[in-house]
């Protein structure tokens, strides 16, 4: 058993050694104060995090039923202005970057184009 506590944000003397898992249960043992020993048992005994999920919006531009266009973006926000952007630089948009705003224009105009902003989650590991 170690002299002080394994943790490193611990500087307290440890009191017994306890098995933690890393990939399965039990199969590393750890010298840890009482304090962290808690910690532990109800932490990394349990698991470790494997995936989180993180939202995503996605803008598409179609023309004629063909995606001419895809970005991924962070905010819905982020993705009106992209669509805005790129409206303004290949279909001669002069409009704000708002939605109605782009939904008039669309409407007004070319009857072949279409855009879709979706969110998506992803599962990152």
């Amino acid at each position: 058993m170690e002299e002080y506590c394994q943790n490193p944000l611990c500087e307290n003397e440890a009191g017994k050694d306890v098995p933690v898992s890393v990939n399965r249960a039990s199969d590393e043992r750890r010298s840890l104060c009482a304090v962290c020993e808690e910690a532990y048992s109800w932490g990394v005994q349990h698991g470790r995090m494997t995936m989180t999920k993180k939202t995503v919006w996605i803008v598409a531009v179609t023309h004629r039923g063909d995606t001419v266009h895809a970005q991924v973006v962070e905010s819905k926000l982020d993705a009106v202005k992209a669509l805005a952007e790129y409206l303004r630089a290949h279909e001669d948009y002069a409009g704000p970057d708002e939605l109605p705003g782009i939904c008039n224009w669309m409407a007004q105009h070319d009857e072949h184009l279409g855009a879709d902003i979706f969110a998506a989650s992803l599962e990152l590991s």
